[in-house]
C-alpha cells in the first residue's frame, strides 16, 4: 500500500472515506501483531525505509482542497495516484514491485495519449481499451477503479496530463 501517496489526500476527502469505512459492516479478522523478523531487520538496514510510515512527514501542514472542478489543479490532485505506477513526474518507468511486468507509460504530452482526444482519454481510463484496441492488462492498469469518475474529474484529469511538458 502506497500509504506516503495518500499522506496528500485531503481532509475533506480523508473524512468521507472514513464516513464510508463506517458504513461497512465489520469484519471478524484478528491480526497478528506486526514485527519484523531477523532478515526483515538487516534488510531494513541496509535499504532504509522498509516501514512506508517512516518515509510520511507527519507533521506537514495540511495543503488546502482546490476549488473542484474541471480545472488542471483539480486534475493534479486526483491523478495523484498514478504517481505510484508512472513517478511523480508521470513520465512512466517500470512498475515499482514487478520487474517482469510492463513498463508503466509516459502519461504527459510527450507519451502515448500525448495525441489522444479527450474523448479518447476518458475512453481508456473507463473501458481499458486504448485507441489503438489495446486492452490495458487489468492486473497492472486498474482502469476499472476510475471508471466511476465523473466527466467533471475526468476531463480534470486530461487537463493535467495535457499541462505536464513530457521530455
Amino acid at each position: 500500500m502506497p500509504k506516503a501517496k495518500y499522506n496528500n489526500i485531503f481532509d475533506q476527502d480523508f473524512g468521507e472515506i472514513i464516513a464510508y469505512l463506517k458504513t461497512l459492516p465489520a469484519v471478524d479478522n484478528e491480526l497478528d501483531e506486526s514485527k519484523l523478523n531477523p532478515l526483515g531487520r538487516i534488510i531494513s538496514v541496509f535499504r532504509g525505509n522498509l516501514i512506508p510510515a517512516s518515509i510520511i512527514d507527519h507533521a506537514a501542514s495540511r495543503v488546502p482542497a482546490p476549488e473542484a472542478g474541471v480545472t488542471a489543479a483539480d486534475g493534479r490532485y486526483l491523478a495523484g495516484i498514478c504517481t505510484v505506477c508512472h513517478r511523480d513526474d508521470l513520465l512512466g518507468e517500470a512498475v515499482p514491485g514487478d520487474e517482469d511486468g510492463p513498463e508503466a507509460p509516459n502519461l504527459t504530452r510527450s507519451g502515448a495519449p500525448g495525441d489522444w482526444t479527450t474523448s479518447e482519454f476518458i475512453t481508456t481510463i473507463r473501458s481499458g481499451n486504448t485507441p489503438d484496441g489495446v486492452l490495458l492488462g487489468p492486473e497492472f492498469m486498474s482502469w476499472y477503479r476510475f471508471n466511476q469518475m465523473t466527466d467533471d474529474e475526468a476531463n480534470a484529469v486530461w487537463l493535467y496530463l495535457q499541462s505536464l511538458p513530457g521530455e
